[in-house]
């Protein structure tokens, strides 16, 4: 065989592999194609039915809303935990259909990483292979290689191959490298799916906690009114009445602690330096001398800011902190005050209460980041429907305290609780 003929046979042979490294066999790609198109029309299926959720979803917070607003009844408190237990099914249902979304992102990732991984690996093979196929040819001296040829012509068709071959090496590694670069965002894309199907797991197992709550509200209301509506008229009174005296024994207890507020210790009001702890925010109380907070409380002040937050909602702290506390009033004293309660101290002099929750998900000394879920809301501790109280401290000033209670006898409440220039206007942070 002549040298010019060697030559030629060598650069196909060379970009043959090549070729081969940069594309998997046609049967392998049309059947990775046909099941990727699957889990594509999969996730879009699933994307439309999470869309249809989502509406249904709002529909319900709308009814919920409406029910809240109305005057306050036994049908309206029975219609509310029917709208509320209806929602969570809903809710479950989308975080069903989630959860089902990602796993499939996941498989199409996965697939994605697969091929990526292949190509990789026939690349390495071919570059290998011509590496060691040119380092034979660069063995022979340049004098050595024009005597083999027959022409001087056929001796230069050699060189050209050669650096065609040198070129397409080349080529094939910047696809390397590229290849390596997707395959690490394709992995870390990978990563934070299964991080995200892990939450969205514990939620499921989380709002399913809470429709059964609901459930079993729903049960204790009617044993205790035997759906009369005088029962339950009687029962709201009772409720309010021990609201009070509880109120008025916190008032006259913070009334007697003294701070001395170095206002260098906390930023300034004005300054945002919280995130809302829910992802969609309505208040329906402010904070201070409002005309409700006259009408609601012995103080004629609110201490915190009340938001609309459907039973399971998911809820959020507002900044980096580590939680002070968690308690529950309900299990010293039913509906008499924040009912269950989470404090994070937070790491620029001010402290956060987030009361009423159904579902609590952190405990003392735990470490939280901005957003991190603390727990669900609900309707415990005294409330005249579902929602979120947020509070905010100066953290200097605010302790957790065990207050024995006149208004539930033997009571011992543990609560925080802050002298009066401690409390803060949420807003001024939010």
């Amino acid at each position: 065989m002549s040298s010019y003929l060697r030559g030629s046979l060598l650069f196909s042979v060379a970009l043959s592999l090549i070729i081969v490294a940069s594309t998997i066999t046609f049967s392998t790609a049309l059947a990775q194609t046909t099941h990727l198109d699957e889990l594509k029309q999969n996730i879009s299926t699933r994307e439309d039915t999470i869309k249809q959720l989502e509406q249904e979803i709002a529909d319900f917070k709308q009814r919920l809303s409406n029910v809240d607003s109305q005057k306050k009844t036994l049908q309206g408190a029975l219609q509310t935990l029917d709208l509320s237990r209806a929602k969570l099914s809903k809710d479950i249902r989308l975080t069903q259909m989630k959860i089902e979304r990602t796993n499939d992102l996941i498989s199409e990732l996965n697939g994605s990483i697969s091929q990526k991984q292949l190509k990789i690996e026939k690349n390495k093979t071919a570059i290998s292979d011509i590496i060691i196929k040119i380092d034979r040819i660069d063995a022979n001296t340049l004098v050595e290689a024009l005597l083999s040829n027959d022409t001087i012509s056929s001796f230069l068709e050699d060189v050209d191959n050669m650096e065609k071959l040198q070129a397409s090496i080349r080529d094939n590694i910047k696809s390397l490298e590229r290849l390596k670069s997707e395959l690490g965002g394709t992995k870390t894309s990978y990563q934070s799916e299964r991080k995200k199907l892990t939450g969205l797991s514990a939620q499921l197992s989380d709002q399913k906690e809470i429709s059964d709550s609901e459930r079993k509200q729903q049960s204790a209301l009617l044993l205790v009114t035997k759906n009369q509506e005088s029962n339950y008229k009687k029962l709201l009174a009772d409720r309010e009445a021990r609201k009070k005296q509880f109120e008025q024994e916190i008032n006259d207890f913070e009334a007697q602690l003294r701070a001395e507020i170095d206002p260098n210790s906390f930023p300034t009001p004005g300054t945002k330096v919280f995130a809302y702890p829910l992802d969609e925010h309505f208040i329906t109380q402010k904070f201070g001398k409002t005309v409700d907070a006259q009408r609601l409380y012995v103080s004629g002040t609110h201490n915190g800011t009340d938001f609309r937050a459907t039973p399971g909602t998911i809820i959020k702290s507002v900044a980096n902190g580590t939680v002070t506390a968690t308690g529950d009033t309900d299990k010293t004293c039913p509906n008499a005050s924040y009912g269950r309660w989470v404090l994070i101290k937070h790491r620029n002099g001010l402290s956060t209460l987030y009361g009423h929750l159904e579902l609590i998900k952190v405990r003392a000394g735990q470490e939280l980041e901005q957003g991190d879920t603390i727990g669900y809301s609900g309707n415990t501790g005294y409330s005249t429907g579902p929602h979120l109280h947020l509070t905010v401290y100066v953290s200097s000033a605010v302790q957790v305290t065990q207050l024995p209670s006149k208004s539930c006898r033997g009571a011992i409440f543990t609560i925080p609780v802050a002298p009066q220039n401690a409390y803060l206007d949420p807003l001024a942070y939010l």
